[in-house]
């Protein structure tokens, strides 16, 4: 035994569930095939999102962090963009990898567990996976969230393979390193990426066979090795006043109203809804389950991030995708503990609404506009920028202008995109990721053309940064008759940046 301490334990002393599902293997394979090539059809026919546009503007300034996340999804976009241009194909790609790796560890997640009878295992969590509707969306979108549900996956099959190798009594510490490196790219996807190697400490922690593994410097060495990725962010913000910390630990909450519950009953909602109202109870019993020690870190993870964001409703409100590392960490064991054929279906036709509604809204028009009711930015994200875009570039030649101008970093990057042009600016009164990039100083006398949206007019302050403002037309945007919004152009001559 080369770990002082740690008794061997074999792994047949775990409570074998029941691998077998509550659904036919053929109509698992088919619901999961339907789902992902629906999943295919996202890819091809949404529109860029606007935070996907956004992280893609970063990586055409490649750095080593950034002001709203960590530096990963800036660093693969950049790549992507570099290779294969400003496309859809270059902003998407770096998802559809990370969905195909996703699929690839729920693989050796079923092989690991269920051995030569991996497949219903397998094609049940590939189902629930590419159905449960939160998943479902930040795995069909380039946002950073893609990346930190891979590394977090990648982590959990490394840090139960490890434990494993405990158990057996012959420690693989090359499992655990791995572990550590895929909890440190996670970090490095966003901040509460922390959580997952958090959840593997804590598991370690009310785990009475595990604990010894706190004697063994080999433990503080993977540590050490997970902090080293963060490095970069660590020196980003020691130039940037620690810019990226601040925002993310402080302004982005916004005020705290201590106590009040608030965001509670919101957060409670949405943990139904991002779930499914008919997972909630396997996930739960999921979450109670004490038959396989090595599960414990996926079990760690979805308590602490559930408890994490519960905490953090009762003074601010939450973001309904904040609390997805619960969700993934649950994925490869959830198929377990479904034993309801009725509950498996009514999820799956959940799910498939989920899909529906998500590719009606961003393909063919906003939900708001098809009911009539609402005006919301996010849902009409990507409608018309092509259009607006068009003539900017014609306004742009005609007066000769020498940058273009949003007044929000959402609508700058949309057009950004669609220009192709690396140096949209963005005059929001707020910080923002063009903040660090953008060299006010050298567009000191410039003309600019400035376009503003619905949710975010051009501001007097936005105003007063030119010698004068003046209106050049309007684009409307609409989808099968029905309007959508109206954009606002502007010819804004002789900037200077206001201190």
């Amino acid at each position: 035994m080369t770990l002082s301490g740690v008794q061997a334990t074999n792994m047949s002393e775990e409570r074998p569930r029941p691998t077998g599902g509550v659904l036919p293997l053929r109509l698992l394979q088919a619901i999961a095939l339907l789902f992902l090539a629906a999943k295919l059809v996202m890819f091809a026919v949404q529109r860029p999102f606007m935070d996907e546009t956004y992280y893609f503007l970063w990586g055409q300034h490649p750095a080593l962090s950034y002001y709203d996340h960590p530096s990963l999804v800036g660093w693969t976009e950049g790549i992507s963009g570099a290779l294969f241009g400003w496309t859809i194909f270059a902003l998407r790609l770096p998802v559809l990898l990370t969905l195909i790796g996703d699929l690839v560890l729920l693989y050796l997640f079923a092989r690991r567990s269920s051995g030569a009878n991996w497949r219903e295992p397998f094609w049940m969590s590939a189902a629930l996976f590419l159905s449960m509707p939160l998943l479902a969306a930040l795995t069909g979108t380039a946002l950073p969230d893609h990346l930190l549900i891979f590394m977090c996956l990648g982590a959990l099959y490394f840090m139960q393979g490890f434990l494993a190798t405990v158990d057996a009594g012959a420690p693989r510490w090359r499992w655990l390193y791995a572990g550590a490196a895929m909890a440190g790219l996670a970090i490095l996807c966003k901040y509460y990426g922390a959580l997952v190697g958090a959840g593997f400490l804590a598991a370690l922690l009310v785990t009475p066979r595990y604990r010894p593994l706190f004697r063994s410097a080999q433990l503080y060495l993977a540590i050490a090795l997970a902090l080293a990725f963060l490095l970069p962010v660590v020196i980003w913000n020691a130039q940037n006043g620690f810019a990226s910390f601040a925002f993310i630990f402080a302004s982005r909450q916004g005020a705290a109203h201590w106590w009040t519950f608030g965001g509670t009953p919101g957060y409670l909602v949405s943990i139904v809804l991002a779930l499914s109202p008919f997972l909630v109870w396997p996930a739960l019993r999921f979450g109670m389950d004490r038959s396989s020690p090595t599960s414990r870190p996926a079990q760690a993870i979805t308590v602490l991030s559930t408890l994490l964001f519960f905490a953090v409703s009762t003074v601010t409100n939450t973001i309904i995708h904040w609390n997805a590392l619960a969700y993934v960490a649950a994925v490869p064991f959830l198929g377990s503990f479904i034993r309801s054929r009725s509950l498996a279906v009514a999820h799956f036709i959940y799910g498939a609404l989920f899909f529906a509604l998500i590719i009606f809204n961003y393909s063919v028009m906003p939900l708001v506009v098809a009911i009539g009711h609402g005006d919301d930015a996010s849902s009409s994200s990507g409608y018309g920028v092509s259009e607006v875009a068009a003539q900017v570039a014609s306004l742009k030649a005609e007066t000769q202008a020498d940058f273009v101008a949003g007044t929000d970093y959402s609508n700058a990057s949309e057009l950004a995109f669609a220009l192709h042009d690396r140096d949209v600016v963005s005059l929001s009164e707020k910080t923002e990721a063009f903040d660090f990039w953008t060299d006010y100083t050298a567009l000191a006398g410039k003309t600019a053309i400035v376009v503003t949206d619905p949710w975010h007019p051009l501001t007097s302050a936005m105003r007063a940064e030119f010698a004068s403002v003046d209106p050049a037309g309007t684009v409307d945007v609409t989808s099968f008759g029905k309007f959508i919004a109206r954009y606002t152009l502007y010819v804004a001559r002789d900037f200077h940046a206001q201190p």
